[in-house]
């Protein structure tokens, strides 16, 4: 029998984009207070920090989920910070969702 759904999306297995999905949140309140927010300063740490993770902890299915939750924060924070839109409370849709 064929098999119609995939583990994968993009590429990832879907476990790991899920943890990043439920890690980002707790992450992003957790370092907001020590490297800042929505800012391309905090942008660039968490996105370094990424890259590092793979490169000092390994590779696994919790060390891949934590790097992606902080390349992504990181990616939002530097887009926040190139189009000014500041902190946690500015709504990048602009009310649009």
């Amino acid at each position: 029998m064929a098999k119609f759904v995939s583990r994968k999306a993009g590429g990832m297995d879907i476990t790991v984009l899920a943890l990043s999905g439920i890690i980002k949140p707790f992450l992003e309140s957790g370092l907001a207070p020590v490297i800042g927010d929505g800012n391309l300063v905090s942008g660039g740490i968490k996105t370094l920090g990424s890259l590092g993770i793979n490169q000092f902890a390994g590779r696994g299915t919790v060390q891949d989920a934590v790097s992606i939750a902080l390349a992504v924060d990181g990616i939002e924070d530097i887009m926040r910070g190139v189009f000014g839109m500041g902190g946690q409370s500015v709504d990048p849709f602009g009310g649009a969702i």
